[in-house]
């Protein structure tokens, strides 16, 4: 008899698979046939806009190239971000997830949004992926140049569950600046958080996401916004005391407002599973990305950057999947 979380896991991989089915009609016939029954893999991603679900998409594509006739395959899911993905994997409702690196320290400290749910001490990282920088963009008119000048501000800190959120939180809180210092405070999410700073509802919003981005090249272009920096002595010291940011630059000229390069920080997205993936199939995962690591690097514009070097680099984030490991000592990458 199945136990409660592989009901639960069971019955949300058929409204999946359902899902899958309802798009357009040729599509539709398709994806049903694929994944009308329950996948072997589920990697929970991020909204459809941004680049977890591509990134996810993009795994599951390679590795699904190598499964056998009769196997299920793996399918990338929306969520609302990485403290979903983190609460899917706890509780059986997920196989992989795709985080930000702050929020896997928070889970596996069992801190922050993690606190009352404990350490996740079951989470196993496979690889990582790109690099992404947070992003403060403001109204020009304003004349803000760094996060320090936000008070009095109307800001969006973020969806709920949002790395942005959970970097926003820390982020103020090393500058001593609180909720009470702003004229407003909302938490809308990318799209949303878009329109509001066009329609002069908000100051300033915040993304975490690689560069370029189109969503901000839009609000660049269409709504007068301007990258603000993140940098300073405060934000030197919570860096020292949080090694998963890391400084982060963004280029000079990578939008039309700033001409300058923009100092910031920023995370890593890392692709985490638990200790109930089996090593076959870690090791199946790792190998369909690496085998095919040029095919990889093309499915996206973003992750035409990555290197083997910088994907291979765990950093400690959390333990290494055994399966992932038996992958890099067959390369040589790990001893």
């Amino acid at each position: 008899m199945h136990s409660r979380p592989e009901n639960r896991r069971s019955a949300w991989r058929r409204r999946l698979a359902l899902g899958a089915c309802s798009g357009g009609l040729a599509m539709a016939l398709i994806a049903c046939t694929l994944v009308i029954d329950p996948p072997d893999v589920t990697i929970g991603t991020g909204s459809p806009s941004g680049t977890y679900y591509p990134l996810g998409g993009s795994i599951c594509r390679l590795f699904n190239l190598d499964m056998p006739r009769d196997g299920r395959g793996c399918v990338a899911m929306p969520s609302p971000g990485p403290v979903a993905n983190i609460e899917a994997l706890r509780d059986g409702r997920a196989d992989i997830g795709i985080v930000q690196s702050d929020v896997l320290a928070d889970a596996v400290a069992g801190q922050g949004p993690f606190a009352l749910s404990g350490p996740a001490g079951s989470l196993r990282v496979l690889f990582t992926g790109h690099a992404e920088a947070f992003t403060l963009v403001a109204r020009r008119e304003l004349g803000i140049r760094s996060a320090a000048e936000l008070r009095g501000t109307r800001i969006n800190m973020g969806s709920p569950g949002s790395g942005e959120q959970i970097s926003m939180a820390r982020i103020l809180a090393a500058l001593g600046v609180g909720r009470k210092d702003f004229a407003a405070v909302r938490e809308l999410s990318a799209a949303e958080q878009h329109r509001a700073l066009c329609a002069n509802e908000l100051d300033a919003i915040v993304y975490s996401v690689g560069h370029p981005y189109g969503l901000i090249q839009d609000v660049v272009a269409m709504c007068r916004g301007v990258l603000v920096e993140v940098s300073g002595p405060p934000i030197d010291a919570m860096l020292m005391q949080h090694p998963e940011y890391e400084r982060t630059v963004i280029g000079g000229g990578t939008y039309a407002s700033n001409p300058l390069d923009v100092q910031t920080l920023g995370v890593r997205a890392v692709i985490v599973t638990t200790t109930r993936l089996s090593d076959a199939r870690a090791y199946a995962i790792t190998r369909a990305v690496f085998d095919n690591f040029e095919d990889f690097r093309r499915l996206h514009p973003l992750f035409a950057m990555l290197s083997v070097d910088a994907m291979a680099d765990i950093n400690g984030r959390a333990p290494l999947h055994p399966g992932a490991a038996r992958y890099y000592r067959e390369r040589g990458w790990a001893p």
